[in-house]
């Protein structure tokens, strides 16, 4: 009897307002648990917002904004799926892009061949040792042959100037090509590694040594270059008062000549002054795109160690094709030395 009490019992339901209760304690469990939840959301969204005010005010640069906030994310949701480094690589881009500009403005730079400068040196030569010997100008052959003389020493100089800043612009090319290609090689053996500054910087120092030494060149030339032009207008004067003195001359056969002779000079100085206008126009131009990529290295190497980016396979591609264009280009520069840029 006692065991079928206790069994009717057990079967019993529980009481409506048992029930009511046990529902009411349930949900108030869960509201707190969903209060709780709800606040410890809110507490951390406000201290993100908090954060990133923080950032918007004293963070300025972008790149150190994105890696900050990347940073806030990855420590405040440990959770959440983190987005790779970016495959775009701002420092790669840049140091790229400004070298492309460079070898291609420098070797679309008018700039003639330094054999079209010197081609009329013997003849001058030639006409200077007439000048002086010859009777038909005892009163202005010494004058003129020492200016034609001088006339000509200036455009060899300038002739062997422009010849060592072609040689220099390969061994520039040579530089960059090799030390590129180590990085290129460091970061394909190691794909994983991140931006060391200091190895690009090394690389970058190399690479500036190699540009100032060929600037160097450049201004070499280019001051010869203005310095013979600014010798044209002694030495044309000059020769044009030894043509008026052998016109007053008995004219033979020899004082024919040197006539002759001088006013083929006289004529070919005329010409190469235009040329020689364009070859300094030229070599400012190659000197002001020397003087922008300073400025541009400069700030490669301020960005450098700032912001870490990933060396990735697109960086590396980047490179690959950078360096073919500078070939192309620095090969395009080299071969101007060869070809007949100018007539007369």
């Amino acid at each position: 009897m006692d065991n079928k009490n206790k069994s009717d019992k057990m079967d019993k339901p529980d009481k409506p307002d048992k029930v009511n209760k046990l529902k009411k304690m349930d949900g108030i469990s869960k509201m707190k648990l969903m209060d709780f939840c709800n606040e410890k959301i809110m507490r951390k969204s406000i201290f993100i917002a908090f954060i990133v005010l923080l950032m918007t005010v004293f963070v300025q640069d972008e790149s150190k904004w994105k890696s900050l906030n990347h940073m806030v994310l990855k420590i405040l949701i440990p959770g959440m799926p983190h987005l790779p480094h970016p495959v775009h690589n701002p420092v790669v881009e840049q140091f790229t892009s400004c070298t492309t500009d460079l070898f291609r403005d420098i070797s679309l730079a008018k700039i003639p061949a330094p054999g079209e400068i010197t081609r009329h040196v013997d003849s001058y030569n030639t006409l200077a040792i007439m000048l002086r010997m010859s009777p038909a100008h005892k009163n202005t052959g010494a004058s003129a042959s020492r200016h034609l003389e001088n006339y000509s020493e200036l455009l060899y100089k300038a002739g062997d100037a422009l010849r060592e800043m072609f040689v220099e612009s390969k061994t520039v090319h040579n530089t960059f090509e090799i030390e590129v290609k180590s990085m290129i090689d460091k970061f394909s053996r190691t794909p994983s590694i991140f931006m060391n500054s200091d190895f690009f910087k090394i690389r970058i120092l190399k690479l500036e040594k190699a540009i100032m030494e060929f600037r160097t060149m450049v201004d070499d030339a280019m001051k010869l270059i203005i310095e013979v032009q600014q010798k044209t207008k002694v030495v044309s004067e000059s020769l044009f008062e030894a043509q008026v003195e052998v016109g007053d001359y008995n004219i033979d056969n020899t004082g024919k000549r040197n006539f002759d002779l001088t006013a083929e000079a006289i004529n070919d100085i005329k010409n190469m002054r235009g040329h020689l206008d364009e070859t300094a126009a030229g070599l400012k131009e190659v000197h002001g795109k020397l003087k922008d990529y300073e400025i541009n290295m400069n700030k490669v190497k301020a960005n450098l160690g700032v912001t870490i980016y990933e060396i990735t396979n697109e960086s590396l591609q980047h490179l690959k094709a950078a360096v073919d264009l500078w070939r192309e280009s620095q090969t395009k520069f080299f071969n101007k030395q060869k070809k007949r840029a100018i007539g007369g």
